[in-house]
């Protein structure tokens, strides 16, 4: 629920997860998730806790943007593997050394500095996602990525053409989906992540306006995307979800209407012209266009809650319209002359006088 925080867990087990697992399983699981290659385990509690248990473990990357080859290992090489300084701290829950705070160099100082930085030079090299959750963290704690860090990001940021689609798509997601996607596509942008992983993908700065969710954001590229064929290259390149791609070719639908948009004068043209396309395409264009298209867009999307036809279907039979197609048609005619205010329908002698048209008109 919006405003509920879920305690997200991450449990380290030095040796086989499955005996903690079964433990867990036992004070209450929904459900479990195991990842056998990668010993890992996923519980959740009946409080909506998540818990993840990992083995701790050495990873090999067989080539850049592989998924890695794992195999036990201890606790302080497992440290060593991880993304970032800052996530690469431990504490001792049980046996001699309970208590105790372990992690590389560096780590804690990055935290209190809000630093990302990577650790070691090839790590975007061996997981290129990692250059996607640079920025995403970097926003998060309000932070900065490290100079030794970008800079090995910029050497290493072709290497994101090697993630499959779905890599790519689940972990630029993740971004759009911080509390501070405005920061996160910032950094991502300095970064040149769009145009390393699809060349012609440039993501214009004032698409940060419609980066709060993932629908908004793709919807915004649509509307700013000079390439009409964007909606076959792009959602095969990135991994867009079926909404994603629908949000993105209405967008791009819209940007072909915007011209003809500007130049309307009547209400009623502007709501049948904007009343085909779903509210992230408008809401996204209300944030990215300027001019006569953009504040129509405001316009339209300020008054569409309270337009309405003061004369239903069952009161235009009652009248003597024959049910069927005329009732549509009637019911357009009615809710157009409210768009361009030739109908009050608060004003009983407008509403009269539009029953009375209908009436003559049969």
């Amino acid at each position: 629920m919006p405003g509920e925080s879920v305690l997200d867990i991450d449990l380290a087990v030095d040796g086989d997860p499955a005996l903690f697992r079964s433990a867990l399983e036992e004070a209450g699981v929904e459900r479990a998730t195991i990842h056998d290659r990668f010993g890992t385990a996923s519980v959740q509690l009946r409080d909506g806790t998540r818990v993840d248990l990992a083995r701790t473990r050495s990873e090999r990357y067989p080539s850049p943007g592989a998924l890695p080859i794992v195999s036990p290992a201890p606790i302080e090489i497992d440290l060593q593997r991880r993304d970032f300084t800052i996530n690469a701290a431990a504490v001792v829950l049980s046996g001699e050394r309970v208590g105790e705070l372990i992690h590389p160099p560096l780590a804690i100082e990055d935290l209190e500095r809000r630093l990302v930085r990577t650790l070691h030079t090839r790590s975007f090299r061996d997981d290129p996602t990692r250059l996607i959750r640079a920025a995403r963290y970097a926003s998060r704690i309000g932070g900065t990525i490290e100079r030794r860090t970008a800079a090995d990001g910029r050497r290493d940021r072709r290497h994101l053409l090697s993630l499959s689609a779905g890599r790519f798509g689940d972990a630029w997601r993740l971004l759009l989906n911080e509390a501070d996607s405005t920061g996160a596509l910032a950094l991502a942008r300095g970064l040149k992540i769009p145009q390393s992983r699809e060349p012609p993908w440039i993501v214009p700065t004032v698409a940060s306006r419609s980066s709060d969710s993932p629908e908004l954001f793709w919807a915004s590229i649509g509307l700013l995307q000079r390439d009409p064929a964007v909606v076959s290259w792009l959602p095969r390149s990135v991994g867009m979800t079926a909404q994603e791609r629908k949000a993105l070719e209405a967008g791009a639908r819209l940007r072909g209407r915007r011209r003809s948009l500007g130049s309307m004068k009547r209400p009623s043209a502007i709501a049948e012209l904007l009343g085909a396309f779903p509210d992230d395409a408008l809401q996204a264009a209300e944030r990215v266009w300027s001019g006569a298209s953009g504040a129509a867009i405001a316009r339209y999307r300020r008054r569409r809650s309270v337009v309405r036809s003061p004369i239903s279907a069952a009161r235009l039979m009652e009248i003597g319209v024959e049910s069927g197609p005329a009732i549509g048609r009637w019911l357009a005619i009615i809710e157009a002359a409210v768009w361009d205010g030739e109908l009050d329908p608060n004003d009983t002698a407008s509403v009269a006088r539009m029953e009375q048209r209908i009436r003559y008109s049969r």
